[in-house]
């Protein structure tokens, strides 16, 4: 796809109606650390905003770069630096927090370096080293050689030590671009955005960039512009003495890659790496790669080190596990356990969050401790849901700032930890970037989904469809060159469950590229269905009696569900009135508040219920959200059910809906179209229906555990 998708963009990201406006479908509020602290430094009126993240370590700072972007840009890599330094961020003067002050006199390089340094002052920061990207790297350059007692080391990516205009030419481009900064405000940004995230499949980044870029103005980034230029700071770089490296694609569209090789050359004993194929922003394209150099660079070698010898080396697994919900703690539970029995000395670790750890500590599994600084994929999908409606895509778009993070922990952890094996389920932070970055991977490593391919959910969003089958793209693309890095790929299903749909146009089948490309486990159950077949026996031991008619309510381990919830509560009144003997347990789930709900005769809210299949499989009648999980621990138990899938969530509305109409147990309702009363009727009609549901297979979880096996043992190491 990279060559053949149009690399023009052409405006998808829309032009935003009014500055700093968010894109309302896809801008989520991802959960990031709070600043140590932030605040405001003042320079002649202008009040200049910067953050501190981080309590402990060295002080790094990133100075500000071209004002058509503000501190958000560095969203990737801060989070995971902050966790190794006191990380010094600020918005220029013209963009972010920052003031905006009118008039040219208030933009020049002389003020960016002073607001730079003032900031340098007002943190605290004696000793610091500093990071400039782009135009940045004048203001990194001077202060370096201006305080040389001050910086301890300095980074340069993608910058360059002069920018003086010359006649001809290079001063006619400059006109022309300030001229199009006033006269198409919208192209500007568009182009703009287009030329520094040059690499494919950059829409993510691009599309940020506008939104950054509608920040400001065309006419204040025209006055940021002009402070910008006829600088020269060569004479400084020259004088630079501490510890120097320059970080420099050489597909950079912006800025040169000859430009970065420049400061190599002028500062005494640099170090240049250059990333081949490379734009301008690496730490927003390529934020892995970025965060662990500046890292190591500044951070140097680990004080202490431990190195056990091979052979005295335990067997030992690291499980990744997704926490959107506890369906996957409870599948790869299942698995981990029938990998056991078949290679009892190994040792598994967890590496996962709330409330998935939360279950695997209680079924007493070892969460490795280092994922208390993981950030909560499951928190990042609640804050981007509506009432009963979550863009599953766009959710995991927008986990760009996350994926990075966790996969930086993950690539930490592999660094100081031995482990034989990696499994990953549905671990797409750590598989996007074991292919973004294939030579970090150390060991064979499994990876496990119970769906491919996304799909758009709104008919006619040509935006949707394309950002949907870029993505799509990028994994094709991924798979294709680096095979080697899914040592398996493991599909919890069996054929018949992948969608028929292609991944966009141009692009394969879903279902021929999955047969190609994984093997099938069948869906991996955590019980035996036959255990649990005595429902007298069940309700006995859960405390309900036998002349109660059983409703279980559940919306699995995230807040998504509450506006389902509440209007299951609202509908149990109305259901009891009919049936006096009913008895309803809501589950909430551990982020929902059991107080949000009313105090009804027979309607019991719980916080947390462990084992919640097994409590499913006694019950008269369930009324669920539409994940995969539940849904199929129902078929399997034979239980009526209603499943409510979330409007737009691509995963719930064709994956499960397909793989639940091949077990004959396509029982969805459309919310949108329920309300209390209509509700109350069909899930008694629903609860005297017939089952006929198609078996579901029991031995999944054994499949997958024979297949991770095999490549632990180094056998048959192809899909």
């Amino acid at each position: 796809m990279s060559t053949t998708w149009p690399q023009r963009f052409d405006r998808i990201a829309g032009a935003l109606p009014e500055a700093g406006r968010l894109a309302p479908a896809d801008q989520a509020p991802y959960e990031s650390l709070e600043p140590a602290r932030e605040g405001f430094v003042d320079r002649d009126g202008v009040r200049i905003w910067y953050a501190v993240w981080g309590s402990a370590g060295p002080f790094l700072a990133f100075a500000p770069s071209f004002q058509i972007v503000h501190a958000e840009m560095l969203k990737a890599v801060v989070p995971w630096l902050s966790q190794q330094f006191r990380v010094i961020t600020m918005d220029s003067r013209g963009n972010g927090r920052s003031d905006r002050p009118a008039g040219q006199q208030h933009y020049s390089l002389d003020l960016y370096v002073g607001d730079f340094q003032a900031v340098l002052d007002a943190a605290g920061a004696d000793r610091v080293a500093l990071v400039g990207i782009s135009a940045a790297a004048m203001t990194v350059l001077r202060t370096a050689a201006e305080q040389p007692e001050r910086v301890t080391h300095l980074i340069a990516a993608g910058g360059f030590a002069h920018s003086m205009v010359t006649p001809g030419m290079v001063a006619g481009r400059v006109d022309a671009e300030l001229a199009r900064m006033a006269q198409d405000w919208p192209g500007y940004v568009d182009s703009f955005m287009q030329n520094i995230f040059n690499e494919p499949h950059s829409t993510k980044p691009y599309e940020d960039g506008v939104r950054f870029g509608w920040a400001t103005t065309g006419e204040v980034l025209a006055w940021c512009q002009r402070g910008w230029l006829n600088n020269d700071v060569r004479e400084h770089a020259r004088c630079v003495r501490c510890p120097t490296l320059v970080i420099h694609g050489d597909a950079d569209q912006r800025v040169a890659h000859a430009r970065g090789k420049e400061i190599h050359e002028l500062v005494p004993g640099a170090r240049l790496l250059t990333v081949v194929a490379g734009g301008h922003v690496t730490a927003v394209r390529d934020p892995v790669l970025f965060a662990r150099a500046v890292r190591d660079f500044v951070a140097g070698a680990a004080p202490v080190r431990t190195w056990t010898r091979a052979m005295a080396r335990p067997r030992r697994a690291l499980f990744i596990c997704s926490p959107i919900g506890l369906g996957h703690a409870q599948r790869d539970l299942a698995i981990a356990r029938a990998l056991r029995l078949i290679q009892p000395d190994l040792q598994i670790d967890w590496f996962t969050t709330h409330p998935a750890a939360t279950y695997l500590e209680r079924e007493g599994e070892t969460v490795h401790p280092i994922c208390a600084r993981l950030a909560n994929e499951s928190r990042h999908f609640e804050g981007m849901a509506g009432e009963h409606d979550l863009s599953a895509f766009f959710a995991l778009r927008t986990m760009d700032e996350v994926i990075a993070r966790n996969a930086l922990v993950f690539f930490e952890l592999m660094e100081a930890a031995h482990y034989d094996i990696v499994i990953g389920d549905e671990a797409w932070d750590v598989d996007y970037q074991y292919h973004e970055n294939p030579e970090l991977k150390r060991q064979p490593f499994v990876f496990l989904t119970d769906f491919v391919g996304c799909l758009p959910m709104n008919p006619g969003n040509e935006r949707e469809a394309f950002l949907c089958a870029d993505r799509n793209a990028d994994d094709i693309e991924h798979v294709g060159r680096y095979p080697y890095v899914r040592d398996a790929a493991i599909f919890v299903g069996n054929p018949e469950d992948v969608p028929e749909q292609t991944f966009g146009p141009g692009l394969p089948g879903i279902r021929e590229w999955t047969d190609r490309n994984f093997c099938y486990c069948g869906y991996a159950l955590p019980f035996d269905p036959g255990a649990l077949a005595d429902t007298e026996a069940l309700r006995a031991r859960h405390g309900y009696r036998a002349d109660e008619r059983i409703v279980i309510a559940a919306v699995g381990g995230t807040g998504v569900g509450r506006p389902l919830l509440q209007r299951i509560a609202q509908a149990f009144p109305l259901m009891k009135r009919e049936v006096p003997e009913l008895r309803m347990v809501m589950v909430a789930g551990p982020r929902i508040n059991p107080g949000d709900f009313p105090d009804i005769a027979g309607l019991e809210v719980r916080p947390y219920v462990h084992n919640l299949f097994e409590h499913l499989a006694c019950s008269d009648l369930a009324l669920v959200q539409g994940g995969l999980s539940t849904t199929m621990e129902l078929v399997a138990t034979r239980r009526p059910f209603l499943s409510f899938p979330l409007r737009n969530h691509f995963e719930q509305c064709v994956h499960v809906r397909r793989r639940l109409f091949n077990y004959e147990a396509d029982n969805s309702v459309d919310y949108a179209e329920t309300d209390a009363a209509s509700l109350a009727q069909r899930a008694l009609a629903q609860m005297q229906a017939p089952v006929r549901y198609r078996p579901v297979e029991t031995d999944g979880a054994v499949r997958a555990a024979r297949r991770i096996a095999e490549v632990l043992e180094n056998r048959h190491w192809a899909r």
